[in-house]
């Protein structure tokens, strides 16, 4: 049992002290001891030879840290270009008249999908553009804070081109590493985008939840505030060119992706799924965030251009911390694969575990370690060296691999939403203007939902409907939930 010290280790001091990066590296050090039975120096020469300086010699692991900082870069760039505001600015102020409170909405939810390149910056983005315009047509921050939080987090975790993929990418590659398992980190996370309900079922139900207007619970309370500033600036949206410094670069980085992606395949056949399973994958990634921070830098306004060394540094600046998180997280499985842990886990359960029924546990394991914890990033880092590898030894294949892989993504994006801890709770709260408190009321029952409609897909998945099956299913339940509900108004 000894061999679950490392795991118990992070899981406690990361309760306790709400630091992934300590508690992850706590673990590691904690794990290294064990292996060198607490003798100091081979364990400290090991914790550097074999567990950390290994880490920066595979092309996965340094792709996933550049490309994780040009996206950085990349979105304070688009973000401080204005090109964003000025859509959303336009969107409302021409046509309708009347500027009706769900095109405002239905508009910062579409905006939301298509600043699906971070996260964390997705929500500052549109809390701070869509914020006087919410107060302008008498809509409350907290249902303006739920809109742009669960918009931001979901659509990151299942787009191809983000922030978060060179960490899941690299995470799964870690977990799969010497198995039997055949298919490519890139494949895998295809396979288990729709094995994600939740992520899924929330970018649903937001769409639905603002066709009908529903407030639920705490939701009904929260009151709109008057409108703080004119956001009908002349400066904004007479500057055309504005708009254009958001969507080109973001074009750029759609289409150089897969496009260098393609053009960097090995093997004298081409074809996409060759591609993507290639060992380019790595370079192609960090190719195209370059060519997009560079495409994103040429059109910032050329007023403002002395701020871009500024405005780069400080966007990868701010993912730092993830990447400090994500490298213990790989020490972390290097360690756990030297200790056996995934194996001894797997005798442990023996048959009371059906596989079946693996990748439910492994969401609610998820969901609770995220809300606990507030960090996404870091309930990834943790569950993923441990499950995989723990799926693999209890019979999963290709087809049943993906859908551990979805569950431990949607569990780790449902403390991103609901815990008073995360990040992301508290920047979307600040950025829309309400306090992370009333946030996290209004927008418990939208999440608890999804994961309610989620679980019935994962029990679904157990009775070996497939994941993209049994996802609609728990959609058009969700919706048949949300539609029969008598529409209410926002004000």
């Amino acid at each position: 049992m000894l061999v679950l010290l490392p795991a118990i280790v992070a899981l406690v001091l990361i309760l306790w002290t709400r630091q992934a990066a300590i508690s992850l590296a706590a673990a590691v050090v904690t794990g290294v001891l064990l292996i060198h039975e607490f003798a100091l120096s081979p364990s400290l020469r090991a914790l550097f030879e074999t567990h950390l300086f290994p880490i920066f010699q595979s092309p996965w692991t340094i792709s996933a840290i550049v490309f994780t900082l040009t996206l950085g870069a990349f979105a304070t760039l688009l973000e401080q270009g204005g090109g964003f505001r000025v859509i959303l600015q336009r969107f409302i102020t021409t046509e309708n008249k009347d500027h009706s409170q769900k095109r405002l909405l239905f508009g910062v939810y579409g905006l939301g999908l298509l600043c699906f390149f971070d996260g964390l910056a997705n929500a500052v983005l549109l809390g701070r553009v869509a914020r006087p315009l919410a107060d302008s047509l008498r809509i409350s921050r907290q249902f303006l804070a739920y809109l742009i939080d669960s918009t931001s987090a979901c659509v990151a975790c299942v787009a191809f081109i983000s922030t978060w993929i060179a960490t899941q990418l690299s995470l799964i590659g870690e977990g799969v590493k010497e198995s039997t398992i055949v298919q490519s980190p890139t494949e895998l996370f295809f396979a288990s985008i729709p094995a994600n309900p939740y992520c899924l079922l929330t970018l649903i139900l937001i769409p639905l939840v603002i066709m009908r207007s529903w407030h639920l619970g705490p939701m009904k309370k929260a009151k709109p505030i008057e409108l703080e500033s004119d956001f009908r600036s002349e400066e904004s949206i007479n500057d055309k060119a504005h708009a254009r410094t958001a969507l080109i670069p973001l074009a750029a980085l759609v289409i150089s992706l897969p496009g260098l992606i393609y053009l960097w395949q090995d093997g004298e056949t081409w074809s996409w799924k060759n591609a993507f399973s290639s060992n380019g994958v790595p370079y192609a990634m960090t190719a195209a965030g370059l060519v997009a921070l560079a495409v994103a830098a040429l059109l910032f306004p050329k007023s403002k251009r002395s701020e871009i060394p500024k405005h780069m540094i400080d966007g990868a600046a701010s993912l730092l911390p993830a990447l400090v998180i994500l490298i213990f997280a790989w020490a972390l499985g290097s360690v756990f694969k030297e200790l056996g842990t995934a194996k001894m886990l797997s005798q442990l359960l023996g048959n009371s575990v059906s596989i079946n029924l693996l990748p439910l546990a492994i969401f609610l394991l998820g969901a609770m370690t995220s809300f606990l914890t507030g960090t996404s990033w870091g309930t990834m880092g943790l569950l993923m060296p441990i499950v995989v590898p723990l799926a693999i030894n209890l019979g999963a294949d290709a087809s049943t691999l993906p859908l551990v892989i979805g569950a431990v993504f949607g569990g780790a994006v449902f403390g991103d939403h609901c815990s008073p801890f995360s990040d992301t709770t508290i920047v979307s709260a600040l950025a829309a203007g309400c306090s992370p408190s009333s946030h996290v009321a209004t927008q418990l029952p939208y999440a608890g939902i999804a994961a309610a409609f989620a679980s019935l897909a994962y029990l679904l998945m157990a009775f070996s409907i497939p994941a993209a099956a049994a996802t609609g299913i728990a959609a058009i339940g969700m919706g048949a939930l949300v539609l029969t509900r008598p529409p209410q108004a926002h004000s």
